[in-house]
């Protein structure tokens, strides 16, 4: 017997379309804060939380609070600048929406 001709579309989840959107949204705010030179603050303002809510924090948004710890360290410039760029560009690699597998589970 002949395969169709029509090919079998998989989409990814809806899930997944959302992870990746509020991932990328995530990244917008952390860029935008930066720029606007408020991620002191906002590393401030964590690291004075109550510790229960500091670790949640850590957990929730942990890509991009460990960006802002990376970014408002002594570290060089140049270091701080490659750390981030790299878990911008995985983070968002590890977010891209992926069509389920055909096989059985």
């Amino acid at each position: 017997m002949s395969k169709s001709s029509t090919a079998e579309v998989r989409r990814a989840p809806a899930s997944s379309q959302g992870w990746f959107v509020w991932m990328t949204g995530l990244w917008i705010v952390f860029f935008v804060l930066m720029q606007k030179g408020q991620l002191d603050d906002l590393a401030a303002w964590i690291r004075d939380l109550p510790i229960v809510v500091e670790i949640l924090t850590w957990i929730v948004f942990f890509p991009q609070v460990l960006a802002t710890a990376v970014w408002t360290s002594t570290w060089s410039e140049g270091l701080r600048v490659t750390l981030v760029v790299l878990f911008v560009l995985v983070w968002t690699l590890l977010s891209l929406p992926r069509p389920k597998s055909s096989g059985r589970r």
